[in-house]
């Protein structure tokens, strides 16, 4: 795949994420929705599965994109936005809100990780390195909900 195609798929995944914020389902879900933004000049969709698949391909999705792309213990792909929200008073909500199942959801995106909870989510702690009770990420979404009560603490300090 060419450079500029794969440029081009990534701003559409990083679309596709912002979209849904959350997406759980088969790489051929995803990919059908990317290919189905990028329209009449996209890939073929074995060559668009196998292009996401691929870890590098992942890893510059979070680093550069604010979208996670990864597959869970039940085999099950994720396609997530880590784009936090910039005004403090909607971070603040996010931040007092707990997911409806705690023990089993990431509280960034709430999806649901079932009887894998404690092999898929990590628990959040807080300054003293101690445990938040009924507080679990997915490691993809330790950075923004990091960057999300930075918001808020600085908007507390100021």
């Amino acid at each position: 795949m060419e450079l500029a195609i794969q440029l081009k798929v990534l701003a559409h995944c990083q679309y596709v994420a912002r979209h849904y914020s959350a997406f759980k389902g088969s790489i051929e879900s995803i990919v059908s929705f990317i290919a189905y933004s990028i329209g009449a000049e996209s890939p073929d969709p074995d060559q668009l599965s196998v292009f996401l698949r691929r870890p590098e391909t992942q890893r510059t999705l979070e680093t550069n994109y604010e979208t996670a792309l990864f597959r869970d213990i039940s085999k099950q792909w994720h396609l997530i936005s880590l784009a936090p929200p910039t005004d403090p008073a909607v971070c603040r909500r996010r931040l007092n809100h707990r997911p409806t199942s705690p023990g089993t959801q990431c509280r960034w995106c709430y999806q649901d990780s079932k009887g894998y909870a404690a092999l898929e989510l990590k628990p959040e702690l807080d300054v003293y390195r101690n445990p938040v009770p009924a507080s679990f990420l997915h490691p993809q979404c330790f950075r923004p909900w990091l960057a999300m009560r930075a918001i808020v603490e600085r908007e507390n300090t100021s």
